[in-house]
C-alpha cells in the first residue's frame, strides 16, 4: 500500500473516531448526575475502582471503557446494555440500536454480571425511608455520610460485607425492612446454584464404590482365591477308634 493510501486510511479512521466521540458527547449531554452514579456502579466490574472513583462524568467512564477496549464504534453493545439498564432507552438510537434489538440479543451477550444487576435492581426498590432504616441497623459500621441506595450497597461490597457468594447481611436487612425484595434475591440464588444431576449422597456412594473397586479389582480377588488351599486340605476331621465289638473307644 502506498504512503498516500495509508494516509487516506488513517484520515478515515481518525474521522470515524471523531464521529464516535461526537456520538458519546451527545449521549453524555442527556445524562444527569444520577445516571452517572448508576453507570459507575454498573461498571464496578469493568473499570478499576481507583479509576472509577475519579470519574465525574459519563465521558470519563466512556474514556476508561474505550481504553480497556470494552467500547468502540465497531462494538458499542456494552454501552447499549448500560443505557438499557438505567432506562435511558431513547438514547439507544444514537448507537443505531432499538430497544427491541437490545432486548433480543441481551440475554446471550450480557456483560453486567448477575450479581451487579441484582444489586442495581434492589437499589431501585429501596426507598429513602428503607435506606434510613438499613443504615440505622448498621450504624456502628456505616460512616455518617450522605448515602444513596447505590452508594450504600457499594460500601457494603467494598467492605466485603456482601459478595456474589455471600448475601447473608443483605438478606437479613431485606427480611426486616423490605421483605418483598427477597423474591429477587431468591431468584438470583436459584439461577446461580449449579445444576446437580444426582443427589450428593448418591455421588458420594458412587465414589465409595469406585474406591472399593480400585482397592480390590476382580482379577486380584480371583488370584487370591486360586492361591488359597482347598477346603479338604484345610479342614481337620477327627479320628475315631473302635474296639473289636464295634463300640467307640
Amino acid at each position: 500500500m502506498t504512503s498516500q493510501g495509508q494516509s487516506l486510511n488513517s484520515t478515515l479512521d481518525d474521522n470515524c473516531q471523531e464521529n464516535f466521540r461526537g456520538t458519546l458527547l451527545t449521549i453524555d449531554s442527556y445524562l444527569g448526575d444520577q445516571d452517572v452514579e448508576r453507570l459507575k456502579f454498573l461498571c464496578r466490574d469493568s473499570i478499576a475502582l481507583k479509576n472509577l472513583e475519579k470519574c465525574g462524568s459519563a465521558l470519563d467512564i466512556f474514556d476508561y471503557l474505550m481504553a480497556e477496549e470494552q467500547l468502540s464504534e465497531e462494538d458499542p453493545s456494552f454501552l447499549a446494555e448500560l443505557l438499557y439498564i438505567i432506562k435511558q432507552k431513547v438514547l439507544l438510537r444514537h448507537l443505531r440500536y432499538t430497544k427491541e434489538q437490545v432486548e433480543h440479543w441481551l440475554p446471550g451477550r450480557r456483560k453486567v454480571s448477575p450479581f451487579r444487576n441484582l444489586l442495581y435492581e434492589l437499589s431501585e426498590d429501596i426507598s429513602s425511608e428503607n435506606l434510613k432504616s438499613m443504615i440505622f441497623l448498621l450504624r456502628e459500621s456505616i460512616p455518617k455520610v450522605q448515602m444513596t441506595s447505590l452508594s450504600f450497597l457499594a460500601y457494603l461490597e467494598k467492605q466485603d460485607k456482601i459478595s456474589e457468594d455471600n448475601l447473608t447481611l443483605l438478606e437479613d436487612l431485606c427480611k426486616k425492612i423490605v421483605p418483598n425484595l427477597m423474591r429477587k434475591i431468591d431468584k438470583y440464588k436459584r439461577e446461580k446454584a449449579p445444576q446437580v444431576g444426582a443427589p450428593p449422597v448418591a455421588k458420594e456412594t458412587e465414589s465409595l464404590h469406585q474406591g472399593e473397586k480400585e482397592l480390590f479389582p476382580h482379577s486380584d480377588i480371583n488370584q487370591l482365591l486360586e492361591a488359597l488351599p482347598t477346603l479338604a486340605d484345610t479342614i481337620l476331621l477327627p479320628v475315631y477308634e473302635f474296639d473289636s465289638s464295634g463300640y467307640l473307644i
